[in-house]
């Protein structure tokens, strides 16, 4: 459980399919969500793990409102749980993760982005930004590993949050100006329309 409406998954990936399992930072796998209407559903959902770190496959789901899947995921599975996955996809993934990176994450955008950052600062980089914004403090998903990233890597990573309750939405001016001083990284994004937008 990372927070009250979001929970992670960590799979157990059989001997004899880990290599079909290997993955990319910022990539996702499919789920089969059991479906009384069709028989069973897919739904993606981004790796917040690094291939880099050793870490098993995990995937981090917020619940939505309508979202049929992220609501059964969120109140049926448990430890021991079995679901069906397809191989990880997606071109969601550094181009290089030595050069100089600005990452703008937005409630479970944070996903993928965590597995670039964290893949990133295994690779030696130096030079991480993450402007993470969320609705209030209680809504920040890793909260705690961000927390303990940025201790760890104090030279290398830098944590922007941005709160809704506190600070409103972001402006565009406004996020061009927090980053104004890093012109020179590569920006990668992942949240929703709206965030993605301004």
């Amino acid at each position: 459980q990372e927070t009250a409406d979001a929970v992670s998954l960590v799979f157990d990936v059989p001997e004899d399919r880990r290599a079909d399992f290997e993955y990319k930072p910022g990539q996702f796998l499919t789920l089969r969500i059991p479906s009384e209407q069709t028989g069973s559903v897919a739904r993606c959902y981004s790796l917040a793990s690094s291939p880099h770190t050793g870490e098993p496959l995990k995937v981090t789901v917020k619940r939505t409102l309508d979202g049929y899947g992220s609501n059964w995921i969120c109140d049926n599975v448990s430890a021991g749980h079995s679901i069906e996955v397809l191989p990880p996809a997606g071109v969601f993934t550094p181009v290089d993760l030595t050069e100089k990176l600005v990452l703008f994450a937005g409630g479970s955008g944070i996903t993928p982005v965590m597995s670039i950052l964290e893949s990133a600062l295994d690779r030696g980089n130096r030079n991480v930004v993450l402007v993470y914004g969320n609705r209030d403090e209680n809504s920040v998903i890793f909260a705690e590993r961000l927390r303990e990233l940025a201790a760890r890597h104090s030279d290398a990573l830098t944590v922007v949050h941005w709160l809704e309750s506190v600070q409103g939405r972001p402006s565009a001016q406004q996020l061009a100006t927090l980053v104004s001083t890093f012109t020179d990284h590569r920006a990668y994004m992942c949240g929703p329309g709206p965030f993605m937008d301004t």
